[in-house]
C-alpha cells in the first residue's frame, strides 16, 4: 500500500508473517492518497482456491489488512507518505530480512528498518514509530 503525497520518500512499514503464496492485495490498493480513500478500501475477495488454506494462514493475511486499515485510520487526512509491505517469512528474502532485523516471533513490524514489535502488534508503538519516522524525514528535507 502506498499513501503518496508529493515526491518525498515514504515511511516504509514491513509486516513479517507467513502468508499464502497466492494471496496478495489488489494492484489498485497499492496507490492510495488522501484524495483516493474510497478506492481499494478492502482486500479483494479471496478466490475459492485461496479459501483452502488453513485458517491460521488466512488469519495472518487478515492481520496485515488490519495493520493497513489501522494506518489509514490513524493518519487519515494527513499529508504523509507511507508504504506497507507484506514480508513472507517463508520466502528466501523474508528469511534473510528476519535474520537482519532479529525477528524471533510473528507477526513482527519494522518501520524504516527498526523493529517496532515482535510476536504481537503494538498499535501505539506502530503509530508513534511512523509519526517519528515521518517527522524526522520532514525536518531533514
Amino acid at each position: 500500500m502506498f499513501i503518496r503525497v508529493g515526491l518525498e520518500k515514504p515511511v516504509k512499514v514491513e509486516i513479517y508473517e507467513i502468508y499464502p503464496v497466492t494471496l496478495g492485495h489488489c494492484p489498485h490498493y497499492n496507490l492510495l492518497s488522501a484524495e483516493m480513500y474510497a478506492a481499494g478500501a478492502e482486500f479483494c475477495e479471496l478466490s475459492t482456491q485461496a479459501m483452502e488454506y488453513p485458517d491460521d494462514v488466512l488469519q495472518n493475511h487478515s492481520k496485515a489488512a488490519e495493520v493497513v486499515r489501522f494506518l489509514r485510520q490513524s493518519f487519515k487526512g494527513r499529508r504523509m507518505n507511507v508504504e506497507v509491505e507484506m514480508v513472507n517469512l517463508i520466502s528466501p528474502m523474508g528469511f534473510l530480512k528476519s535474520l537482519r532485523h532479529r525477528i524471533l516471533r510473528r507477526p513482527a513490524v519494522v518501520v524504516d528498518g527498526k523493529k517496532v514489535s515482535d510476536g504481537f502488534i503494538d498499535w501505539d508503538g506502530l503509530k508513534l514509530a511512523v509519526e517519528q519516522a515521518w517527522l524526522s524525514r520532514r525536518n531533514t528535507v
